[in-house]
């Protein structure tokens, strides 16, 4: 038996309303081209981050995907999905792709059972996640785009931390 989610069509809740006041109070700019649809300006220390998240009510399912905008052709470059293939063996929740327009992408959802459930809270979290993540492998990225490098030395960055300041 499939399972069966609350029909949202008729509810007054809409996650993108609530992602709104998060945006604004961050200050970002925004987009909202239609209802179940929203588009997020994040500034980063690397470069603007573009964040896309899509209330897909039919199937009870908030979609968020966010990547740095880049005029490259990721596409052709064998390395950039290894890359993305090692990436995503170590992480848990979501994943790496290359999207429609050839841009390395973080995509993830959550499912919303019940629309009591999605909370201001668990909103932000969600798009704070998929802030880290990119930001987190972006210099990755970097390094086999431009640097040159292989993607087996690239995610050695992935555990690279340091101690103290310079």
């Amino acid at each position: 038996m499939a399972p069966s989610f609350t029909d949202f069509t008729d509810s007054k809740f809409h996650p993108i309303n609530l992602l709104e006041q998060i945006i604004i109070s961050k200050n970002w700019v925004f987009e909202r081209p239609i209802e179940d649809e929203i588009y997020i300006e994040v500034p980063t220390k690397y470069s603007n981050l573009i964040i896309q998240v899509t209330w897909l009510k039919n199937n009870g399912r908030i979609e968020i995907r966010s990547f740095f905008y880049n005029k490259m052709d990721f596409s052709n470059n064998i390395e950039i999905y290894k890359l993305l293939n090692l990436i995503n063996n170590r992480i848990s929740y979501g994943h790496f792709i290359i999207n429609e327009n050839n841009y390395p992408t973080f995509k993830n959802s959550i499912l919303v059972k019940d629309s009591n459930n999605v909370k201001f809270d668990l909103l932000k979290d969600v798009l704070n996640y998929a802030i880290l993540e990119s930001e987190r492998f972006f210099p990755m990225l970097q390094l086999v785009l431009w640097g040159g490098k292989k993607a087996e030395e690239a995610i050695l960055f992935f555990d690279f931390k340091t101690e103290g300041k310079a």
